[in-house]
């Protein structure tokens, strides 16, 4: 099973395309139980999720391995106290996967603290959340760690894919997780759903949603994954069960599909493949 479980939406209200709000302690529970039953392995975490971390340890979560993220800007100062008060909140002894929320975040000095902490076993795999292909430049340049690597992909957004970063991180043996998969809901909502402060970009959702007419939106957007082989893990949030189940249907149900057929879905629109970007008003 190649999906991992986001847990955003366990913490914070989150997503375009989320009327629901946070998740209850309910839809939490059945998530977690439907996503262990399934085979996802792997939980998708960050110390600024709000109160996910906390939510996850007042539950049996030992059977997935957790990937957490630092939070933004902390002090070097912190950095043992975060990571301590993450697995105490956890309910974990061990980190399985830890990454610098911003790859900006990086230092040295930090990178000294953690590969301390690594030796000691408390950290597994170290590496960074990345937004660009250039953040990954950086990083290589400074010489920082870069055992796993979680990226935002999906059909609209192939930069990682099209620069080449995709094979190159493979040879590298670095592990790929894949974020933004549905585009915070963005690829899943019906067009007259949509934000009207995205309808400048009509022409490049129009291609998306005559790509594959005889699928859903949901078995359009995850039709990338059979076209990444490179990717380890994609990771998706949900806030009902009834989703994740949907989610996991669809992905048994993939048809094959190359990177020269997702190809002319591709965009270079900053300001559509960048949630940051848009305007929430």
């Amino acid at each position: 099973m190649r999906l991992a479980l986001g847990t955003v939406q366990f913490g914070l209200d989150y997503g375009v395309s989320n009327q629901d709000g946070q998740v209850s302690d309910e839809a939490l529970d059945a998530i977690l139980t439907l996503a262990h039953q399934a085979g996802i392995d792997t939980l998708d975490t960050a110390q600024a999720y709000g109160n996910a971390e906390l939510r996850l340890g007042q539950r049996d979560t030992r059977h997935f391995t957790l990937i957490d993220k630092l939070a933004p800007h902390l002090p070097l100062s912190d950095v043992h106290n975060a990571i301590n008060n993450s697995m105490r909140q956890l309910g974990r002894t061990r980190l399985d996967g830890l990454l610098l929320h911003r790859s900006q975040d990086a230092s040295p000095a930090l990178f000294h603290q953690l590969v301390a902490l690594q030796q000691l076993g408390v950290i597994g795999k170290l590496g960074v959340s990345v937004y660009s292909p250039e953040e990954l430049d950086a990083w290589l340049v400074a010489g920082y760690p870069l055992e796993l690597v979680q990226l935002p992909a999906n059909l609209l957004d192939q930069r990682f894919l099209r620069t080449g970063w995709l094979d190159k991180l493979l040879e590298m043996g670095c592990e790929i997780h894949v974020r933004s998969l549905f585009l915070q809901g963005l690829l899943l909502m019906q067009p007259p759903q949509r934000p009207a402060y995205l309808q400048c970009f009509a022409a490049e959702l129009a291609r998306f949603d005559s790509w594959r007419p005889s699928l859903s939106p949901l078995g359009r957007a995850l039709s990338i994954m059979a076209a990444l082989p490179q990717v380890s893990r994609f990771v998706v949030g949900v806030c009902h069960a009834q989703e994740l189940a949907a989610i996991i249907n669809a992905t048994q149900a993939l048809h094959e599909c190359t990177e020269a057929e997702i190809a002319p879905l591709a965009s270079m629109e900053q300001g559509l493949i960048n949630p940051g970007l848009w305007r929430t008003q």
